[in-house]
Parts: structure tokens; C-alpha cells; sequence
């Protein structure tokens, strides 16, 4: 797989402030979660706190591994060997790029280059999911989705206390509109951080939840977003554990576990099986 020569040299505000509001969500998200677990009386019965610690390394370990081979890992031409000589049907010349790219290549005007098998480009992370890295992409998006479910049944257990004791008209809008709250002067700075924290692992699991069902679609179908919307089934392959090889290397099964799992890719990004 190509990692980007340099790549922390790319300093513009399309790859540095995604990464930093990503980077910001995430830790918020690590501290709350520890300090629930270092609470008593407020961890999920039936796991030892050891357990959730150990849970919790592993997801978050897992999240960061693949963000960081996300970002390294370059779907772009850059450094692609395009031959004039195999231009044909199916490949576009890009007038930004001056080169012909081959099928399923698009021009993203945010990285300002061509990705091959080009999906979208992700505003979270700064680049564009393509050929390479759509295996970091995806194991991102499921350890995320697992993170924020975890972080989200841990505030489950505050809710339900709070519930229990009973719920009055403050408690709730703290929960609903904490910004309201903290600009009327309602609530602290602690509880107000603490209620934007817990929102956003619920808002943040729900978005998951929807995307990574997409992508799960995308993925069994040899899709990309593009060909969906378009109805585009040529790179169909029939069989959805073919479709998913083709996506994330012949160690398909594998390759959840760790980033650093080693699944060479059957094809080139340049030609494919239809």
C-alpha cells in the first residue's frame, strides 16, 4: 500500500482542522469515559473494571491505529504509473490533473488531485476514501460506532440514576440543549461539559449507525457512492465475500482485528474485475 512520502508536511486547513476537531471529539469522549469508570456504583454490572479498561484500550486503540493509516495511506495518482498506451473506454481526461485517469477515478478539489476508486471525501479526516485506505476507513467507522455505543451505555447508567431519582424540567433541557443552558446561566461549566459530551456520543453513535450500514452495502456490492446513486452496478462481482475481498485484500477476515494486519489488494486501482 502507498503511504504518502511526507505526508505531515501537508499542513493546509483541509487536512490539519478536521484532525484537530476529530482529534478534540475523541479525546473528550476517552476523558468522560474514564472518569465514569473511575466512579463507583456507575460501571455496567457483570464486567470487572479491569475488563472495561482493557475494552476500552482496545477500541480506542484500534480507532486511532486506523485513523493514522487512513491518513497516511494515498488512494491519489500520485506516483501512479498511467500508460497513454491503455487509455480506453471508460478513462477521462481531468483538465486539473493534465492526465487521463482511469474509471471509477475522480478529481477531488479539496485534496486538489485525482483518487483512485474514488468514494467521497471524508470531512472528518481530512481525505478522500479511496482504493488504498477505504479498509482504514471502514474499520474506523465500525471501532467508532463500537466506541460510542460503549461510551453511550456507560451514560446510560448516569440517565438511568437520574431517572430513578426523578426527572425534573432542568435535568432534562440540560440533557436536550446544554448550550442553551450554559449561555442563561442555568448550569456550570463541568455540567455543561459533561451533558455535550454525553449528546454528542449519542448524536455521534446514530450517525454511525446510519453510515456504517451504508458503507456495509456499499461494500457486499462493489460500490462505490457514486455508482449507487447512479445505479451503477458493473463492478458487482456477484458474490458479496468476492466484492469484499476486492475491497480489503485477500485477508478480508482479518484485517477488523488491526490496522497493522497486512491484506494486499488484488487489483491495481487502475483495472477491474466487472
Amino acid at each position: 500500500m502507498p503511504l504518502v512520502p511526507g505526508w505531515w508536511r501537508r499542513l493546509d486547513a483541509a487536512l490539519v482542522l478536521p484532525i484537530c476537531l476529530t482529534g478534540l471529539l475523541i479525546l473528550s469522549v476517552v476523558l468522560e469515559v474514564l472518569y465514569i469508570l473511575t466512579q463507583e456504583g456507575v460501571v455496567v454490572s457483570g464486567l470487572h473494571r479491569g475488563a472495561h479498561i482493557l475494552l476500552a484500550g482496545f477500541l480506542l486503540l484500534n480507532v486511532l491505529g486506523n485513523i493514522f493509516m487512513f491518513i497516511c495511506t494515498s488512494s491519489s495518482i500520485k506516483g501512479v504509473f498511467l500508460p497513454t498506451s491503455l487509455v480506453g473506454q471508460g478513462w477521462e481526461y481531468c483538465y486539473s490533473c493534465q492526465t487521463h485517469v482511469p474509471p471509477r477515478c475522480q478529481h477531488c478539489f479539496t485534496c486538489g488531485i485525482c483518487v483512485l476508486r474514488r468514494d467521497h471525501h471524508c470531512v472528518l479526516l481530512g481525505q478522500c476514501v479511496g482504493f488504498h485506505n477505504q479498509r482504514y476507513f471502514l474499520c474506523t467507522l465500525l471501532y467508532g460506532w463500537a466506541g460510542l455505543l460503549y461510551a453511550t451505555i456507560l451514560n446510560a447508567e448516569i440517565f438511568l440514576g437520574i431517572l430513578h431519582e426523578g426527572l425534573s424540567f432542568h435535568t432534562a433541557f440540560l440533557l436536550i440543549m446544554p448550550w442553551m443552558m450554559l449561555l442563561t446561566g442555568q448550569v456550570g461549566g463541568s455540567a455543561f461539559i459533561f451533558a455535550f459530551v454525553a449528546d454528542t456520543c449519542v448524536m455521534g453513535f446514530l450517525f454511525c449507525t446510519a453510515f456504517l450500514f451504508f458503507h456495509s452495502i456499499l461494500l457486499t456490492r462493489g460500490s462505490t457512492s457514486r455508482e449507487w446513486f447512479a445505479g451503477d452496478q458493473r463492478y458487482d462481482l456477484g458474490c458479496w465475500w468476492h466484492n469484499v475481498r476486492e475491497a480489503l485484500g485477500s485477508q478480508w477476515y482479518l484485517v477488523w482485528l488491526c490496522p497493522l494486519i497486512s491484506s494486499p489488494l488484488p487489483g491495481d486501482g487502475v483495472h477491474f474485475e466487472m
